[in-house]
């Protein structure tokens, strides 16, 4: 399939422009319910008649309502954000800064407490975070009038605060799924099923807005079946060749299954990560890929991204560099002990969503789901790390 550079610019447009948002969010909680459906599901033989029903949970469905509505509202929250001038690079800057937020909950909390040299990476994280934030404001390189700036400027300050109100409620939920997996185990499977599975009926409150998207998808440029498979084409018969050139695909379908199939490695790998790993690995890997989004948007996508805002996200890339080495030799000096309160360690798993979903795949067609579009939210593992 060729694609050319001014139809990639529509995509990123529609989506990074914020009319496409929903659907794509959607769509990765519809494919990853399916899948979780298809594990979860039983269909024993009752009196010569199979009767489905979920298998047995180990965690109450009341903790994964919960967590449910959390992960659902940071989804939106951070969907809805990139309608109010807040660029991609600062979208994944801004959500790499939960660290700070995520420690002062704790120590409230949780009575976490933590060592010196974590403190000062996450003052580092957070200063990079809101310089990159500040910068991002200042900067406009088109010209406007004042009415117009006066707009820009309230428009930039709700998607801040939207924003800030998602990095709360994520750290809240992290540490809702620390005292739940502490409580009653690690179980990502269930995990990834139910935290999607609940939340798709939440989804009637944008029934117009994912109508409307739906209508978008199916007006994008048609692409022939054949030609997404011209590998294969002339080994095909001519009349099965024929027929496939006959049937045509939207050309945003098509981006939106791709999204959606990336979307769902990567949350499923999160999740499994999560039960495999320490938390000090779980941390590199998450952050490596927010890196990689922003590369990605910066130079593929040329999102701004002046000097002010390469200085905030190498103060947040130091520190969070800098916290993952304290947390790695606090925890080499000394193992916990059950039996006493010791240094806790808490991740940046700021999703993944979702969708972008990402941002989910740079924040939605990622997103984020990621989504951005929902970039998932990773829970934490089982150690409470």
């Amino acid at each position: 399939m060729q694609v050319s550079l001014q139809d990639w610019i529509l995509i990123a447009t529609m989506i990074f422009g914020g009319c496409c948002r929903q659907m794509i969010t959607f769509a990765q909680f519809v494919c990853v319910s399916a899948y979780g459906l298809a594990m979860h599901l039983k269909w024993p033989i009752i009196q010569e008649l199979y009767i489905p029903h979920l298998k047995k949970r180990k965690i109450p469905i009341t903790r994964w309502l919960a967590i449910v509505v959390m992960f659902f509202a940071v989804s939106v929250l951070n969907n809805q954000s990139l309608a109010y001038k807040i660029s991609v690079p600062l979208h994944i800057i801004f959500r790499s800064g939960g660290l700070m937020v995520g420690m002062v909950l704790g120590m409230i909390l949780m009575k976490k407490r933590y060592s010196k040299s974590q403190i000062f990476a996450v003052t580092i994280v957070t200063v990079g975070v809101i310089y990159a934030t500040t910068s991002a404001k200042a900067s406009s390189p088109q010209k406007s009038k004042p009415q117009d700036s006066t707009a820009n400027a309230g428009d930039y300050a709700i998607g801040v605060f939207m924003l800030t109100v998602a990095l709360i409620i994520s750290s809240l939920m992290g540490l809702l799924q620390e005292a739940t997996y502490q409580k009653y185990g690690a179980e990502w499977r269930e995990g990834l099923f139910y935290s999607h599975f609940l939340a798709v009926p939440m989804f009637l409150l944008f029934y117009s807005d994912i109508i409307e998207q739906f209508k978008i998808f199916n007006r994008s440029t048609p692409i022939p079946v054949l030609q997404l498979v011209r590998q294969i084409g002339p080994y095909l018969p001519s009349s099965v060749a024929y027929t496939l050139s006959s049937i045509t695909i939207p050309r945003l379908w098509i981006f939106l299954a791709v999204n959606t199939l990336t979307q769902f490695m990567c949350i499923s790998g999160v999740h499994r990560l999560t039960s495999l790993s320490s938390a000090l690995t779980l941390n590199f890997i998450l952050n490596l890929r927010k890196f990689s989004s922003l590369l990605i948007s910066v130079l593929y996508f040329e999102n701004g991204f002046g000097f002010e805002m390469a200085v905030g996200s190498s103060l947040v890339l130091l520190g969070t560099v800098m916290y993952s080495l304290s947390s790695s030799s606090s925890s080499g000096a000394k193992k916990p002990n059950p039996n006493t309160d010791t240094t806790t360690t808490i991740t940046t798993t700021t999703t993944s969503t979702t969708n972008v979903t990402t941002a989910s795949t740079v924040a939605t067609f990622k997103s984020t789901t990621t989504g951005v579009v929902g970039e998932a939210e990773a829970p934490l593992d089982s150690k409470g790390q």
